[in-house]
């Protein structure tokens, strides 16, 4: 059938060509079409409207992916320049550098939620910071015998450990502080 059909059309091309729709057909045509076709830009044979939910929704998801971008890059910058650019020897760069590098990171952050504290209460702060420095001021010190020592390793366990006492520290002062709060929070309970 289908052969029958093209055989058909194939050999009658002249009849059907000689019955072309005239021009002023063709703009009609192409004014009601126009008329139907919603607003828009076509691209790639699709429409593409501007305006409207989509346009919302695709500025506050530019927004978020810029934001979230953004707030990589600033925490990757708080990293401190004394813990991110510490020089160890390359035989220990892969065992201890990561670990030094994340402990001080971290210690930066809880040092963070308690620098809130010296708003609230500046005395207690200042005890807990006190602490702190005694543990920096040792890690320090530590940290500017590294290039001369002839036993590097030692001194990078006793950096890593003094990091994780500064950790521990700061988490026992953060919890001090949860449980500050709890207990004037329970007493205002209490009251009411």
């Amino acid at each position: 059938m289908k052969d029958r059909l093209e055989r058909f059309v194939r050999d009658n091309r002249e009849d059907f060509d000689s019955y072309e729709p005239s021009k002023a057909l063709w703009k009609k045509i192409e004014v009601e079409v126009a008329e139907q076709q919603p607003a828009g830009k076509r691209l790639n044979g699709k429409v593409v409207k501007f305006g409207g939910a989509r346009l919302g929704i695709s500025i506050a998801a530019g927004i978020a992916i810029l934001l979230t971008v953004g707030y990589g890059f600033f925490m990757y910058s708080q990293i401190p320049n004394d813990f991110a650019s510490l020089e160890l020897p390359r035989a220990y760069e892969k065992t201890y550098g990561k670990e030094i590098v994340q402990f001080a990171s971290l210690v930066e952050q809880k040092r963070e939620e308690l620098k809130a504290l010296e708003k609230e209460d500046p005395q207690l702060y200042h005890q807990f910071d006190a602490e702190l420095q005694a543990l920096d001021k040792n890690y320090q010190s530590l940290k500017s015998e590294l290039p001369q020592n002839p036993n590097p390793e030692d001194l990078l366990k006793a950096m890593v450990q003094n990091l994780t006492m500064q950790i521990d520290l700061l988490n026992q002062q953060l919890q001090i502080i949860q449980k500050i709060k709890e207990v004037k929070n329970g007493k205002i309970k209490t009251m009411v």
